[in-house]
C-alpha cells in the first residue's frame, strides 16, 4: 500500500516538472507572432493541449510506468484548467463542466494527433532522416486545423494560422521525444522547451 502511494506521488511530481516543461514550450512567442496562433485562452489551450497529447503518446509506450505517469500528466493539465477558471472567476458550479470538457477536448486530441502521426512513425522507424514525411505533415496540418477550429467553435480555419508550420514544429518534437531513451521520459527530462524553428 505504501509502495504504491509512494510511486504515485513520485508520478505527480515528475508530471508537475514535464507540465512546467510543457506550458514553457505552449508560451513560446514564435507560436504567436510568427505563426498567427491566437494569443488567447483558446489558442493558448490548443497549443498546451497539442504538447500534451504529445508527451503522453510517448509516455505510453514506455510501458506501465509510462501510461500511470501519461495518466498523471493528464490530471496535472486538469488541475491546472480547473485552478485557471477559478482565477478568472468562473462560478464553482460551472468549473466542473468545463474541466470535463476541456479534459475531452485533450483526449480528442491527443487521438487525432496519434492518428496523424501513424505514418510519420513508418517513415521513422526505417532511417532516422529528419526530413517531412508528407503523408503525415498534411494529415498533420489537417488536424491542427480541426483543433483550432473546435477550439475557436468555428467551422472556418483560424485566419492566418500556419497549419503547415505547426505540423512540421509536431513532426519535428515528434521524432525528439521519439529518440529520448525511456528512463528519461520517466524522469521528466524531455527535450522540451522544443524549438519552434
Amino acid at each position: 500500500m505504501l509502495k504504491w502511494l509512494t510511486q504515485r506521488t513520485d508520478h505527480r511530481g515528475v508530471a508537475s516538472v514535464i507540465y512546467g516543461s510543457i506550458v514553457a514550450s505552449a508560451r513560446q512567442q514564435h507560436f504567436y507572432a510568427t505563426w498567427l496562433v491566437p494569443d488567447t485562452r483558446e489558442g493558448r489551450f490548443e497549443m498546451v493541449a497539442m504538447h500534451v497529447a504529445l508527451v503522453m503518446r510517448r509516455l505510453e509506450r514506455a510501458g506501465v510506468a509510462g501510461t500511470e505517469l501519461a495518466r498523471a500528466l493528464a490530471e496535472t493539465f486538469m488541475t491546472d484548467m480547473d485552478d485557471n477558471m477559478r482565477e478568472i472567476g468562473i462560478g464553482d458550479l460551472a468549473v466542473p463542466k468545463k474541466v470535463k470538457r476541456a479534459a475531452a477536448a485533450l483526449y480528442d486530441r491527443h487521438r487525432d494527433y496519434a492518428a496523424a502521426l501513424v505514418s510519420d512513425d513508418a517513415v521513422a522507424s526505417d532511417n532516422a532522416v529528419a526530413s517531412d514525411n508528407a503523408a503525415a505533415s498534411s494529415a498533420l496540418a489537417n488536424a491542427v486545423a480541426s483543433a483550432f477550429s473546435a477550439g475557436a467553435r468555428q467551422s472556418a480555419t483560424i485566419p492566418g494560422l500556419d497549419c503547415d508550420a505547426l505540423a512540421h514544429y509536431v513532426q519535428r518534437l515528434h521524432r525528439a521525444l521519439g529518440a529520448t531513451s525511456d528512463v528519461d521520459c520517466l524522469a521528466g527530462k524531455l527535450p522540451l522547451p522544443w524549438p519552434p524553428i
